[in-house]
Parts: structure tokens; sequence; C-alpha cells
């Protein structure tokens, strides 16, 4: 079933997941989860959802049949064979006893694919912000941790005749970035491409309480060996407390952040908003301006933020907003594992600047010496502690962006294309609007995830990020700026 070999079974411009026997890890040791993975856990226990998701839209007629009825057989075929090709999508969490250490992830000898793959109809002539609603009311439940932490609605019912997917995935699975490899092993390359076929073995055993407890104390006396490896290395042991040093220093000249109305604890309803560019356009425009196509999104949500600001009363001279913008912390060219391997990188982005251009130029000449030094990495229980006793007070962060590299071909299941595709974010603590960017197929793509009742005006955001990706090139003056949508 789960249990392979090493298997390079992704699309090639994915890089690979690393299949694995069981539930052993690559040392020898059980496959546990990471402090920060654990503490998402706890933080989710204190009602903070930690999921991150997708939304795919989806050419509907290849998947319908003669009679035009959609062919969800063929779809939950393709995606019951393809998700047994990549561990984590048929594993469960299964909790160490006392004292046993982080739980393990093992194989789910129930794994079904009807648990994970859901229809839900979206009614005759549904159009897209109806589709938002549903997709903001699906994704704030959380995922049923006794089974494998992940899911795919399929919605029906699109006036345009189109199928859309959200697909749910939990946070310690994956993050962003590793989210994407696992992930595309549902998708093909080619319409008619062959897909792979997992081998026929059966789910391992769960380990023991014993085993628990003996891989535990190996972890201990493993950190114990490496904490003596590093004193009898003071060199390299001081250049990792000197980057942290140096980042907690960072961290504290950065201040307090402006006081706006955005920053106010959020409640349970959300608004999803999607916005389109074009990513050949966007990275022109970048260029154009000595900046990277992260810099031209940080200056289109800058534009976002002035113009809903300016509405509401609030734009003062010299205003600065800090954005927290997520960064993975893999080398580049580096085996995608599962779990979470991601900083952050807090910038200023200056919403009192009119021109689009001249905060493009300002956010670049910040962002060009900040790539040099490594994000901020947050370890497990400072994150829980920020996460669960501060976010819906902080002073830190304005507000949260996620920009992801998709893939750069188009993608199809069972057959049909895949128009488009958007990452989804949440929004937590008392940051109350989060954008998220993936690439896809020569597309930029946008996502504006907001707390209804602190931004119900949301839409005013999405407009002006519309405005400023016109004024800097990205896309074309008078395309649609927004379709709203809210649960």
């Amino acid at each position: 079933m789960c249990r392979q070999r090493a298997t390079r079974c992704l699309p090639a411009y994915l890089g690979s997941v690393l299949i694995r026997d069981g539930f052993r890890s690559g040392a020898g040791g059980l496959d546990r989860l990471t402090p920060l993975d654990a503490s998402n856990l706890r933080v989710e226990d204190h009602g903070l959802p930690m999921q991150v998701a997708a939304l795919a839209i989806i050419d509907g007629a290849p998947l319908r049949d003669g009679t035009g009825r959609l062919a969800l057989d063929r779809i939950r075929e393709q995606v019951g064979r393809r998700a047994r090709l990549a561990p984590r999508l048929c594993q469960v969490l299964c909790p160490a006893p006392p004292a046993g250490g982080p739980p393990v992830w093992v194989d789910d000898p129930g794994f079904e694919i009807g648990n994970h793959l859901r229809v839900r109809d979206l009614g005759d002539g549904a159009d897209e912000s109806t589709m938002l609603a549903v997709c903001c009311e699906l994704n704030e439940k959380p995922l049923d941790r006794s089974r494998p932490l992940w899911e795919i609605w399929v919605l029906t019912g699109r006036a345009d005749g189109n199928v859309a997917l959200l697909i749910r995935l939990h946070h310690v699975v994956a993050d962003g970035v590793a989210a994407l490899d696992i992930l595309g092993v549902l998708f093909d390359q080619s319409a008619d491409a062959a897909s792979p076929r997992a081998p026929g073995q059966g789910p391992g055993p769960a380990p023991l309480a014993r085993e628990m407890y003996a891989d535990q104390l190996r972890r201990q006396a493993a950190a114990v060996s490496g904490a003596l490896t590093g004193l009898r290395r003071p060199g390299a042991l001081g250049r990792s407390l000197t980057t942290r040093l140096w980042q907690l220093r960072a961290l504290t000249r950065e201040g307090r952040t402006p006081q706006v109305s955005l920053n106010q604890p959020v409640g349970t309803r959300r608004t999803l908003i999607l916005v389109r560019a074009d990513l050949a356009a966007t990275r022109a425009a970048g260029h154009a301006h000595g900046a990277t196509v992260n810099d031209v999104v940080l200056a289109a949500l800058a534009g976002g933020a002035r113009r809903l600001l300016q509405s509401r009363g609030e734009l003062i001279p010299d205003l600065v907003l800090k954005v927290s913008v997520a960064a993975s912390l893999r080398a580049a060219g580096a085996e995608v594992s599962g779990g979470n391997q991601v900083g952050i990188r807090l910038v200023p982005v200056p919403v009192s600047e009119p021109d689009a251009v001249q905060r493009l130029r300002q956010i670049a000449a910040f962002t060009g010496p900040q790539r040099s030094r490594p994000p901020y990495q947050p370890g497990g229980r400072l994150a829980q502690r920020w996460m669960v006793r501060v976010m819906f007070r902080q002073r830190l962060v304005n507000l949260l962006v996620s920009n992801l590299p998709g893939p750069p071909v188009r993608l199809y299941l069972a057959g049909a294309p895949v128009l488009e595709m958007f990452q989804v974010g949440v929004v937590q603590g008392n940051i109350a609007l989060t954008v998220g960017v993936l690439s896809y197929a020569g597309q930029l793509n946008f996502d504006i995830v907001a707390d209804a009742d602190v931004i119900p005006d949301c839409a005013v955001f999405a407009e002006g990020l519309t405005a400023a990706l016109q004024e800097l090139g990205a896309i074309s003056p008078g395309t649609p700026a927004v379709l709203r949508s809210q649960e």
C-alpha cells in the first residue's frame, strides 16, 4: 500500500518526495514529528486552524461521460491510486505513550479514498463568488486526526461547466513548498500520461510502546552527543549562536508596528477574493526597476493596503506597514521532504507612497540586502507561545504574505487540463488579512483571505492591489478586479 522503497514519483518540475519504508525514517529511527510540527498541533488545540490549501479550476468537459454527467468514479480512482505514491497521504499520527517523545507517523491500515475525496454541489449555474463562499466554509473545519490529514472537495455545478478542487492539507504534513511537491502526485503533465502504480504492499504495523521508548532514548542520546560535538567545535557553535543573536537583535530593532484597524482579533467568518496577473509581465515589471517578482507582489500589497486605509480615514504621512513574508529554509536543489522548513522575513512597505513604481523601488532597496541574510527561524516552543499567547495582541506584523513558485507547465487530472491554481491561506490572531500568491503555467494568481467582520470592505483592498498591478504593468488595464465572497 503506502510502504515503498525510495522512489521518485513526482513530475520533474516538482523535484521529488522521498517515499519511505513504512514508519521508519531514513536515519533508521521512527518517523516522528519535529518540534515545530508538534507545536502546530498544540496551536490547533487552542482553536487556531493549521492547514494549507489549494484551489484548482479544471476543465469539466473531459471529465464528463457521453450523457454529460461528471465521471466521479474516474476522478476517485485516479486520486486514490496516486495518493498511495506519497506516504504522508496514507499515514496517520500515532501518539506516543507518556515520556515517549513526539507522535509517530504510521501507515493507516484502514486507508480509504472515500474518507478523503468528497463532492459538494454548488447548485445549478453557480458563479465564482458562490464557489468561493463554499471554499471559505469548507476550509474552516479542522481535519480529522484519526485519519490521514488531508482531503479534497470536488465542487460541481459551476455555470461555465468547469470543476473546482479544494485541496486541504494539515500543516504538520507539509509547509507550502512540500505541499506542492506532495500534491504533485495527483496530477499529470499531459492528458494521456500513464499514471504510475504503487507496489501492492500492505500497511506496516504501528510501533509498540517499547519501540517508542527505545527510539526516544536513542534520540535523546543523539541530542546529547550532538551537543558535545558542538562543544568540541566552538567555531560552528559560535556561528550558530551569533546567527540566533543577530536575529533576536533584528527583531528587537523592528519595534512595534503601526496601530491600524487591520489588526484586530479575528473571528470565524471569512472573505476570499481572487486576483489574476501575468507571470512574465510581473517579472518584466520587476526587472525594469531592479526588483524581483516578490518585490512586485509586496508593492501591489502595499497598494491594496493604501487604498483600504485611505477609505477608512487612516492613511497618514510616512505610514509604513510591516509584512511577514514566508521564506523557505530548504537549500536550492535539495531533496524536498515533508514537514515544515520555513522561516519569515519582515519587510516594511511604504503605504503612504502614492506612486506604485516608487513603492516598488523602496521595497527592492530593502529586500536586496536582506536576501543575503538568513530568514528568522522560530523554534517549536517559541512558535507555540507566539501563536497561543501573543498572536491575538501582537504588534510585530500587520499583514502576511506567502509567494510560492508553482508548476511552470499545465497539469492534468484524469485527462482534463487544470486551468488555474491558487493557494488559499488562513488568517489568525490579530492579523486579519493574508495574501497568498502562486505561479502556475505562466499565471501569477493571488488569493486574498480576510476576516469578514474585521475587514468587511476587503474588496477595496483587492481593488487597490489590482490597480497597483495595472500601474506596474503586471496585468492589462481594464482587467476585472475582484470577485468577492463571504462565508
